[in-house]
Order: C-alpha cells, then structure tokens, then sequence
C-alpha cells in the first residue's frame, strides 16, 4: 500500500540519509516555498498566518535558489499564503520542472481552482494538490460546498486531457470531529479527489508553543472508514503523530532534508514555525551566498535546537517525526540498514515531498 505522509519518509532517501549521518553536506530532498504570504481568506489559527507582512518573492530570488540546488533536490513544494494568487505561480511551476524538480505539489485553498491559467498550469507541471480544508465543519468561506464543486471541475479536466494530477484533500481531525471523518471523507471522494489526509489539529501556531488538542478515536474512526472504503480512494493518516512515544534529537536534522524557505526571503527551521524569528536561521534574501546551507551561523542555529528546548516538538508534526528518527539512525551503526529494510516494504505517492 502506498502513502503520502509518514514518520520514517526521509528513511526513503537513502544515499542522502547515509551521506548525512557521514557529517557529510547533502542538498535538501524537499524545498518548501511560499511564493507569495497574501491570501484569499482569514482562517483562525492557520498558520500560514503568522506572516507579518503581505509578501512576495521577486523572480530573480527564485532563479536564483533553484539554481543553488544543481538539479539535486527533487522535491517541490509550494504553498503559503495562497501560492495561485501569485503572478509568478505559472511560471514558477514551469521553471521547477526545467530546474529538475520530479514531485511538484501544490498547497492550495482553492479558491482559483476555476481559473484557467491556475488550472491548465496544475494540468500540465504539478503532480499534486492539497486542497486545505480545515474548517471543513464549520460555516466559514461559505462552507465546503464551493470547494467540492471545484474538486468536480478540476477532476473532469484531469480526465479530459490524461493529465497525471492528483487531488488530495488535506483535513484535521480531533476527538470532536470523530463522528464526522467519514462524512468529510465520503464527500470530497465524491466530489472526484483521489485522496485524503487527515492530520492532527494543534494549539498555539502564534508563539510556536504548539500541542495537540485531545485526539481521541480519531485513528480508529480512520480506520474503520478504510475499510469500507470504495472505488480507488485512497485514505492516509501518519500514524505516528498519533501515538504518545516519547520525540529524542540533538539537533533539528530535518532541516537539512527538508529546507523551509518564506515568502520573505528567510530559511526557517520547520514548516511548524515559519514566520517565527526565533526559529529563523537563514536570511537568503539579504545575504544571498551560493553556498546558504552551508553557512557556520545557520548550522548553528539547527545544532542548537534538540527534544528539551523545542517548543514545537509535541506538534508531533512531520520535521520533528524526522528528528526522532534520524537520531536513532545515528546511535546505531547500522542504522542506514535498518531504514533501507523498513522502507522497502513501504511505497509513497511523491517520494521526494516530505
């Protein structure tokens, strides 16, 4: 079976996880880039709105940092803001495919799904969306209705030209929402996605002291929903954001695999705490150097953060998943072993967007 999402996805990428816990330097598998920090809409406790300001990234910045890759790193992801409000948007996935990126997702709301220029460029370079639907039992943006008939629309063009793109649906879950999975489930399969991923609603995306709220049920409901599941509908939940297991790391290490960049020029350590100062630890767009990932200051900064002093970690969110993992990698001399076994019995959709 494959999956999109799970605690152990960077174990997929062998040679760079081998050539890392070698202290060697390694080009980042995924980038993750806000093209642009505006929106369409103000959801509560998005944290794609911590930005302070309403920014964009200019052109030649993103020539740039895909340059600095050397058609190394694979992985593409956009999001932000609303990356298909973006003027660039188009292009910038145009550009991502000559620049060698292989899995380009799109994180996306949807709200210019029905724009043509956003369609036929999602049509012909993007591998995936993940439409946001988090408020997806509440009244906001209208509801849910709007969306899923955008879901209808793009699925028909998908069929109508061959195109290989995939629509997933990305919703959280708590113990309130239990009652309701299948429900969100069953609608958007109808609606024409290919598939859903439900995560963990967390606390505290302000000051990035970040928590669970009570997740109760929730894997079971999941579960059981799967297996009734129809059709080619596919259903993914990481199983171990879930779970209580204590996190141990010395040192961000997702952050070499995965590199966080937003739409203000800045590197921030994980997706969980972008737009947070204290957790940023590379200006590129002001002190721009070939060789940014690299730099003693920003190696610093994610040698600085380990399990007692990140105030992130019980977001349980999938960088700090990484960590844990990593770690136990580098206590181990066979370490890179036990990752190839394991992984070799698990398939992802987009092996190269962690």
């Amino acid at each position: 079976m494959k999956n999109v999402a799970s605690g152990y996805k960077v174990g997929y990428h062998k040679e760079k996880l081998s050539t890392y816990l070698k202290n060697e330097p390694i080009f980042p598998v995924t980038l993750e880039l806000d093209i642009t920090s505006r929106c369409s809409r103000v959801c509560q406790d998005c944290p794609s709105c911590r930005s302070p300001f309403q920014e964009s990234l200019s052109w030649e910045f993103i020539e740039k940092l895909f340059a600095s890759f050397e058609g190394q790193t694979h992985g593409l992801l956009l999001t932000g803001g609303e990356p298909t409000i973006s003027p660039l948007f188009p292009n910038v996935l145009k550009f991502a495919r000559e620049s060698g990126f292989k899995d380009i997702a799109v994180v996306t709301n949807g709200s210019h799904l029905l724009e043509q220029n956003v369609t036929d460029a999602l049509i012909e370079k993007a591998s995936t969306i993940r439409l946001s639907m988090y408020d997806w039992d509440g009244d906001s943006c209208n509801g849910i209705q709007p969306t899923l008939k955008k879901i209808e629309y793009l699925r028909k063009r998908i069929d109508q030209t061959g195109s290989s793109l995939k629509v997933g649906i990305s919703a959280l879950t708590s113990f309130d929402r239990v009652s309701k999975l299948s429900e969100i489930a069953e609608s958007v399969r109808s609606a024409g996605a290919h598939w859903i991923y439900f995560h963990p609603m967390c606390t505290g995306w302000s000051n990035a002291q970040l928590s669970q709220v009570n997740q109760d049920g929730v894997v079971r409901a999941i579960n059981d929903y799967r297996n009734i599941c129809r059709d080619e509908f596919e259903v993914f939940i990481s199983s171990s954001r879930y779970d209580s297991t204590p996190l141990k790391f010395s040192g961000y290490h997702a952050a070499h695999f995965l590199l966080v960049v937003g739409a203000d020029g800045m590197n921030y350590l994980g997706a969980e705490v972008k737009y947070q100062e204290k957790y940023m630890i590379g200006d590129i767009a002001e002190r721009w150097s070939n060789n940014f990932l690299q730099q003693p200051e920003r190696l610093a900064k994610i040698n600085a953060v380990n399990n007692s002093n990140y105030t992130a970690l019980h977001s349980r969110h999938r960088g700090v998943l990484y960590n844990d993992y990593i770690e136990k990698m580098k206590s181990d001399a066979a370490g890179v072993t036990k990752a190839s076994s394991q992984n070799d019995h698990t398939k992802f959709l987009f092996p190269h967007i962690l």
